[in-house]
Parts: structure tokens; sequence; C-alpha cells
């Protein structure tokens, strides 16, 4: 075979007769020759000093097989890269050398370029000075070159090169030292005040010195800092726009005693407010509020010291402007039916109902007829920024939707119908009715062991908040399969069929034996509801729960006359009343500072405007910290589920309570109706907030640490959480 470097000797084949065919034997080669070795790779070229490359060699025999031999690795000059044995290359200096490879008497060899290259220019000192405008700073600006893994560059030349109208510098190109350094002196630019650059390069690699040029004579400058905000960022024609801007002073001195600041809207001036004294340095948040406006798009926009009558440093920030749109929302009255349609798949269209007077009615809004699909929305108070987040929630297959919200309240009531296909002309009604269609009812169901007469004063204690909850809530189908209520309370029964609208289990457990925790309640299934189109779950009403009472202590509860205003309590927790655990405060958001160790004292308060309102008017105007109260000490169970006792003294949602009758406040009814709840507001007791730090003793209830379950309209099990903590 020509031009190979292998040998054959063939000997003669053998012919066999097998079942008519023919076999050939294959020839009986000897295999003879050196091995080959490849590089892999053939070369590198490597940009910094200590940089590795792997390389690898492949060793065949002389028919081309694998072979795994030892192989010994070189490098022809230990001052460009190093090799260990594993063929590991490191960088050390400049320049090109040879990798050998040898294995078997043969070597092959690869190139090996270093070439160290500036990655970084690191500024060592003089960065940040301040100096009087158009003067030089005291110290010089030192930077260092360094390549991608750090080690200084030498032999590169750094340019400096001050920005436009930002002075000058002693040398503009300057060869670094052995150490990769260079310097030069900066003298500011004598027409800019406030920050000015330096910018420092070598070749692509650049990076900027900052120095602050001041006035010989102090002066203040004022900036808007950031955008400006709107606290609605899309607001309807019949809403008032408020806007927020941060305004600072930047300069070296204080303002003026008041600065004028402009607010205009669409390019005209709309008022011109006085804004006070800003110390050097100083920063001040502050909200002004516009007449409603059309529907349409918008600008909006603020100017500082507007007629340049303040000497300053810069005027270029004293402006900012922000567009948004405004969305038409119609007046509709009690007793008002309108015609609604939409041909627009997500269109929103929006009513407000103006009420003058509260009444314990119901408000019922209606959408009826006509074909396609719409959903109904309906909140009171401030409107949410997406009907998914308003209080009912509305969402059957066709046009037939229905809202319930009571009682009816002074104030503003907004209505959202979606078109989830288009759909009309379809009705939309507004009334007052005296009762719901449906009332809340509460089913009571005991586990264990209960004499007559304590299940009456039990189920009268649960039942009692059936006058306080006003409104009915969607049946849940827990099926035939149902829903094991030992995950609710001990030994508690299997549930199954529909729940309307509340099943408490009631349970008996050695919690932690006589005197400690008398009894516990908590949800354990809770409705939820979640759109097609939303991005999050709203949390309803509590359909089933449990409460769970220490069986050292339920015959002291009897004695002393206690078990009702207990079992009553741990009804409001099954209902949702309280933050830890699987209670409702979490999931609506109502929660502020809420104490998460026992080291921190966080001012912690139920933040629901309904009982805000409720808290103010039962006495609270004059409490001087974030309202509503919560407790945040005692520890889980005590604080964050609980009104804080010592401003409250004794009320029925305290975690300490020794009347046997603890009063039932208008501010734990309306903490109801901030979690979504429709209450009956003249089922509240006389309650009045007492002296601050009234003394109370009483058991302490905490959640029963147990899976919760949540279920969608219809009874669908969406989610099974694990046990809260774990």
């Amino acid at each position: 075979m020509k031009g190979s470097n292998r040998t054959w000797s063939a000997l003669p084949p053998a012919l066999l007769l097998t079942a008519g065919c023919v076999v050939v034997e294959a020839p009986t080669t000897e295999v003879t020759g050196p091995s080959t070795i490849v590089l892999q790779p053939a070369s590198t070229r490597m940009v910094f000093l200590g940089q590795t490359k792997q390389f690898r060699a492949d060793v065949r025999d002389a028919i081309g097989q694998f072979r795994r031999p030892s192989i010994t690795w070189a490098s022809s000059d230990g001052s460009v890269f190093t090799v260990d044995d594993n063929g590991l290359v490191t960088a050390v200096g400049d320049g090109t050398a040879e990798l050998r490879a040898t294995a078997e008497g043969t070597t092959a060899t690869a190139s090996v370029t270093v070439e160290q290259t500036a990655a970084n220019i690191r500024v060592l000192s003089g960065a940040g000075q301040r100096a009087l405008a158009g003067t030089a700073l005291e110290d010089p600006i030192v930077v260092r070159v360094v390549d991608e893994g750090g080690t200084p560059v030498a032999g590169v030349t750094v340019s400096f090169t001050p920005a436009e109208g930002n002075g000058s510098v002693s040398h503009e190109s300057v060869e670094v030292d052995a150490g990769g350094e260079a310097s030069t002196s900066w003298t500011l630019g004598g027409d800019r005040l406030g920050t000015q650059s330096l910018g420092v390069s070598v070749g692509t690699v650049e990076n900027v010195v900052k120095a602050f040029a001041a006035p010989e004579t102090p002066i203040p400058d004022l900036a808007i800092e950031g955008p400006l905000r709107l606290v609605t960022e899309t607001p309807t024609d019949l809403e008032r726009i408020e806007v927020s801007v941060r305004v600072a002073n930047t300069g070296d001195a204080a303002t003026p005693g008041t600065f004028p600041l402009a607010l205009s809207a669409d390019g005209e001036t709309v008022e011109t407010f006085e804004v006070e004294q800003l110390e050097a340095g100083e920063r001040v948040e502050l909200t002004y509020v516009l007449d409603p406006l059309e529907a349409g798009a918008h600008e909006v926009a603020v100017a500082l010291d507007p007629a340049d009558e303040i000497e300053e440093w810069f005027e270029h920030n004293n402006g900012a402007s922000t567009g948004f749109s405004v969305v038409r929302q119609r007046v509709i009255a009690l007793g008002d039916s309108v015609e609604v349609s939409s041909s627009t798949v997500d269109e929103v269209i929006l009513f407000r109902i103006d009420v003058a007077e509260a009444m314990q009615k119901v408000l019922e809004v209606r959408l009826f007829g006509g074909t396609g699909d719409a959903d109904l929305f309906v909140q009171y108070g401030v409107r949410p920024g997406t009907q998914y987040e308003y209080e009912c929630q509305s969402g059957e297959p066709e046009t037939s939707e229905l809202c319930q919200l009571v009682p009816v309240r002074a104030g503003s009531y907004h209505v959202a119908v979606h078109a989830f296909s288009s759909f009309g002309p379809t009705t939309l009604t507004v009334t007052a009715v005296e009762d719901p269609i449906e009332p809340f009812d509460i089913e009571v169901r005991f586990a264990g062991s209960f004499s007559a007469a304590r299940q009456d004063v039990i189920r009268d204690a649960v039942k009692r908040w059936e006058s306080v909850i006003a409104r009915g809530a969607e049946r849940v189908n827990f099926g035939t399969q149902g829903f094991p209520g030992r995950d609710c309370v001990p030994d508690g029964p299997l549930v199954t069929g529909q729940v309307d609208d509340l099943l408490v289990l009631v349970g008996i457990d050695d919690i932690d034996g006589e005197g400690g925790i008398a009894a516990m309640g908590r949800p354990c299934v809770v409705r939820t509801v979640r759109f097609t189109r939303a991005t999050s779950t709203t949390y309803l009403e509590t359909a089933v729960g449990g409460i769970v009472l220490d069986e050292s202590d339920l015959a002291g509860l009897e004695e002393d006359g206690m078990l009702s205003a207990v079992v009553s309590q741990k009804t409001a927790h099954v209902l949702g009343f309280g933050f830890d655990g699987d209670r409702l405060w979490g999931r609506h958001g109502l929660l502020a500072d809420p104490v998460v160790d026992s080291v921190a004292v966080p001012d912690t308060h139920f933040t629901g405007p309904l009982a805000i309102a409720a808290f103010n008017a039962a006495g609270g105007t004059g409490y001087a910290g974030a309202r509503v109260p919560v407790e945040n000490t005692g520890g889980p169970g005590f604080a964050n589920d609980h009104w804080r006792e010592s401003v409250f003294g004794e009320e029925l949602m305290t975690a300490v309570f020794t009347s046997r009758n603890p009063p039932l406040s208008l501010i734990t009814i309306e903490s109801l109706a901030d979690m979504g709840y429709g209450v009956d507001l003249t089922q509240a007791d006389a309650y009045t907030l007492p002296t601050p730090g009234a003394p109370a003793v009483a058991a302490r209830g905490r959640p029963v640490v147990r899976p919760i379950r949540l279920f969608e309209r219809g009874g669908l099990l969406v989610k099974v959480g694990p046990p809260h903590g774990k």
C-alpha cells in the first residue's frame, strides 16, 4: 500500500462451503509502526495572566485504535506558560511557546500565545472630590489597568479626557508603570456646577471619574427626583387625580423660605403652590390633587421655580411630566336601570353609585338579559385597580349576574361590567332591598361526647353570628367523597354533600392541661374564586371551621359561665378573624407590621377602612398609634390574632377577658365587612374604648395547626396546603 506506514503479511484465503454459500475467511494481519498523537486544541490564545486552558491528547495505534498510554506534558518556555501532568496550561507572561505531549516515543506540539490584554480600569484614588468650579482638585486621579484576572497590565497608555465643559488635566496620555498605574491632575470646569466627569480609557476599555464643582458662594439647587406618580394609575372622569412628586434641594445652601411649584395639565397651568424651605440635601414627598379630567389621553407636569427667580446650579432638573389615560365612568342612582353592551372582548365598563344615607338594607346590583357573556363586579369605597380586586365578583357563564352588598353605606359604590365576550344589550339595575335572597346559616356538628346542656350553650354561642352575618354565601358541594373532618377537629366526622353557609365542627382534645389554652378556633375550608383572566385568587367566606375545647378546662368554663363567650370568640376566628395559621387577615392583606419574632415589637395594626372608621367612632380619634391596634406581644395565638388588650380593654376579640359577656363591638363587625362578609351593624353591642392600660386576665387561644383546604365555587378542591409553619 503505497504511502502507508503499515506492513501487511497476507496468507492464502481458505474456501469453505456452507449450505451452498462460499465463506471467505479474513486474512490474519500483524500491526507494526509507531503511535500517533493529536492535540486538542491545536493552538490557543490567552489574554490574562493566570488564565487556564485544558488540552487533551488523543493517542492511536498503527491501525487507528485509541490507546491510553502515559503522557508527558512540557512547556518550551516556562516564562510564557506552565503545564501540569494532566495537560492544564496556565498563562504566565506575554509571548508564544510550544506545548509538547509525548507518549510511547511520539511527540505532538501545539502553539500557545499569551497576550495580556487590558480588561478593566480601576480608580485607586481621587474620585468624588469636591472643589470650587474652575479650580484644581487637591488630590490627583490615580488609576490602575488590570487584565480579566485582575493582574496589572504594563506597557499600555491611559487617556484622560474631561467631558465637554468639565475642565482640563495635566496629562492627557500617560503610559502606565510596572504596576499598571497612571495618574493626572484635574482642574474642574469653571462654567458648570455640580457633578463633572473625567473619562479614562485604554483602547475600548473605559471608566468615568466624577468630582463635584461647587460655586464660590453656596446656592441651592431645586430638583425633581424620579418620575411623577399617580395614586390611581387609570383614573376615571369622575375621580380627582392625586399626583405625587419628590422634591429635593441638591445644592449647598438652603432654598428661600418658600418657593413655587406649578402644576399643569395638558400644557395649561392649573395652580401654583408654595413649597416650604428645604435645607441643603433635604427632600420631601408632596401630593397635589387635580380636579377630574375628561375621558381620554392626558399629560400632567410639575415645574419648580417656573419663573427662574431663584439662582441655582441647574435648571434642567426642575421639571417632570407623565402621560396617562382617563376612562369614562357613569353615575347611576338607586332605582336606576341602564342598558349596557360591548362588542370588544375584555372591555371594562365602569359605573358609580352615590348613596347619601346609610341603611341597614341590601344593595342589590343585577345584570340580566341579552346575549353573550358579561361579568359583574361591585366594590364600596375606593375603586381598586382591577375588577378582580372588587368585593363582589359574579361570573356566571352568560349575562345573569347578581351582587348583594350589605349594609347599604353612605358614600360611593363602584360597578364594573367586564366583557368576557361581546354581549348585550343587557340591563343593569341598582336597588336597595330589605332582605338578601339568602340569609347566612350556620350548622354545628359535635365530635366527641357533649351533654345536651353543653351542646345548647355551644350551639347558641356559635349561631349568635347568624344575626351578625347578613348575607348568605355560595354553597360548597363536597360530594360523596367528602372532606375529612378529622383534619379540622379531633374525631371530626366526614363532611359530605352541600354546606350552606357555614359548618362549624366542635371537638374536645387534651390541648395543654388545666389552666392554659382553653379553646382554639380556625377556618378549615375557605371558599375561593378565580376568574380565567385574573392573575390572583380571591378568598371568600369560610365554609367549614373547627373549634377545639380543652378537656381539662371545659368544666371550669361551664362553672365560671365563660363557655359561651369563649366559643363566641372562637367562632369569629372560624370566620377568619386573625392573621396566623389559616385565618383571613393575611389572605386579604389587612394586617400591617405583624409580629414575626419575639425580639422586635412592631406597631401591629389592622388596616381595613371600615374597622378604622368604627375605631375612630368608638373614641379612637385621639389614639396616637397606627389603627386599628392589634396585639403585638404574648407570642403565637396571642399576637397578630386579637385586638390589643391595652387599648381595647375587655372586648370579645381581645385575647384576655374576664366578663361572661364581653361586648361585641362595631369595630369587630366592621372588620368582618373588611374581609368581605355582609354584616348587620345593628347587632353590635354598646362599646367605647376604655382608658389604655385596663387590666384583664383570661384564657388565651391559638389556631389549630392543620392543613387548610381551599375550594372554588361549586366545590372543586383546588389546593391542600401544608400545616402552617411546616
